[in-house]
């Protein structure tokens, strides 16, 4: 995954793996723009992503903010370590701090087709999932 362990002490941001993103993801984002693409994270609705790295709930608009300021283009948003809130109650937040930021980020939610998400997330994101993975 690409972000650290940790959120920055004192900003409370996500930080970059450091090994991984040695020049950080703006300067990623930035490269990937001159080549013609488009840049895409992630993250989840929850405590902490699905790899046990740490998320947005809770820091929605510091993270919208972020990536709005490195220049990412797309964000797909899990569901793992959710709290009792909906998904519609979360995910809607985040929207809420995407668009709050001026910068078009689609916005692409992923919440395994819990909670009946084809009946509301069409004014919440750009595109959600349906079913959960697919497996034999």
């Amino acid at each position: 995954c690409w972000m650290y362990k940790e959120r920055n002490a004192t900003t409370k941001e996500l930080i970059p793996d450091p090994v991984r993103f040695p020049n950080g993801i703006k300067n990623l984002a930035d490269y990937c723009h001159t080549k013609g693409l488009k840049l895409g994270i992630y993250s989840s609705a929850g405590t902490k992503t699905c790899q046990g790295l740490p998320a947005s709930l809770g820091f929605e608009e510091i993270d919208a903010n972020t990536w709005a300021r490195w220049g990412v283009d797309y964000l797909k948003y899990d569901n793992c370590h959710k709290n009792s809130e909906s998904s519609k109650v979360r995910y809607s937040r985040m929207r809420d701090a995407l668009n709050k930021t001026g910068r078009s980020i689609y916005y692409s939610m992923c919440n395994w087709g819990q909670e009946s998400v084809w009946t509301w997330a069409k004014s919440v994101g750009n595109s959600w999932r349906t079913t959960g993975d697919i497996k034999d």
